[in-house]
């Protein structure tokens, strides 16, 4: 199990660096973040946070009593991923966005695809593959570090203000444990195990994908925003 594991961190990191390469990591090691491309971002991080309880819930129909113990991650942990929506709708009125305009601000087409993959897995898939998202989702803070680190230095927010990315971690700690658990538990067979590595890069490319189209949508928001005082 240890070698899988292992595996596990090794596809970790090359789709994070596939994402590293991409246009909107290019562009905040170059340029940093500023707050509309901040907001762009996040709203779409709410996007398909919002449904994580309702898909964790969803991969459990499946289980039953036979394997208790993994029924009873899906259902607590599904339970305890509610409300981290809220603090995102939270941090994005600390930079003045109302929740409304964000709740019904549409969904770029990589947000609604990451979110209908991660339901179909769960609706078809054995419920240990969505443990392929949780995986590197809840341990992601460290590849996150950079994007954090320009919220705190070039927007100047406090920790307070943000609360999926800071309180949020510690959260997670904790699911992480709980997911590593669960996947040394119950992900054994060899088919298990390669779906579980499916899910894990296709959430990660479908994650970066959410990224380069937000920073497209913020580009181009600026460039209406020139024509528009050209005019």
């Amino acid at each position: 199990m240890q070698a899988f594991f292992t595996t596990l961190e090794q596809e970790t990191a090359k789709a994070w660096n596939k994402i590293y390469a991409g246009s909107f990591w290019q562009h905040l090691r170059t340029h940093g973040l500023d707050r509309e491309l901040y907001i762009c971002l996040m709203t779409q991080i709410y996007g398909f946070t919002k449904y994580n309880s309702q898909n964790q819930a969803l991969a459990a129909v499946k289980v039953n009593s036979e394997r208790l113990k993994l029924l009873r991650f899906c259902l607590e942990h599904a339970f305890e991923e509610a409300g981290h929506d809220l603090m995102v709708l939270n941090d994005l009125e600390k930079v003045g966005v109302d929740r409304e305009i964000t709740k019904k601000t549409p969904l770029l087409p990589a947000t609604q695809a990451f979110t209908a993959y991660v339901f179909r897995v769960a609706s078809e898939y054995d419920a240990t593959a969505r443990l392929g998202y949780s995986y590197w989702a809840e341990g992601s803070y460290t590849y996150l570090k950079e994007l954090t680190d320009a919220m705190r230095n070039d927007l100047g927010l406090p920790d307070k203000y943000m609360t999926f990315f800071v309180a949020h971690s510690e959260i997670d700690k904790k699911h992480l444990e709980d997911v590593i658990e669960t996947i040394h538990d119950w992900c054994v067979t060899p088919e298990q195990q390669r779906d579980l590595i499916e899910v894990l890069r296709n959430t990660l490319s479908l994650t970066g994908s959410i990224f380069n189209e937000a920073y497209e949508q913020y580009i181009e928001q600026q460039q209406q925003q020139q024509l528009a005082q050209i005019a």
